[in-house]
């Protein structure tokens, strides 16, 4: 293990020092930064404007889709069914409820 004089250290803290590094080597990596930069915020952008797409599409979505959607949902509510009407009971027939007291 290389040992690294703390003063060496302390000479990369003290502003003005470039340590060889010139801006023509650092061009690439602006650029590289901004590029990265620009990218991410065009991704954060589609994403944000489909997202929009979708939310505009559910609350106004055009007449003839919104009739398609009303017509589906008709078809989930159940409707109750249709009683039939008991039949007239015969003569020698008890009353449905003969049992009960009176």
């Amino acid at each position: 293990m290389k040992v690294v004089p703390i003063a060496l250290l302390a000479d990369m803290f003290i502003p003005g020092k470039n340590f060889g590094i010139t801006s023509e080597k650092t061009g690439a990596g602006d650029a590289f930064v901004l590029m990265t930069l620009g990218f991410l915020f065009f991704l954060f952008g589609a994403f944000a404007f489909a997202a929009w797409g979708f939310w505009k599409r559910e609350t106004k979505p055009e007449p003839h889709v919104q009739l398609l959607m009303e017509l589906e949902h008709a078809e989930d509510e159940p409707t109750a069914p249709q009683a039939e009407p008991l039949p007239q009971p015969k003569a020698w027939e008890q009353p449905a409820d003969w049992w009960k007291v009176k």
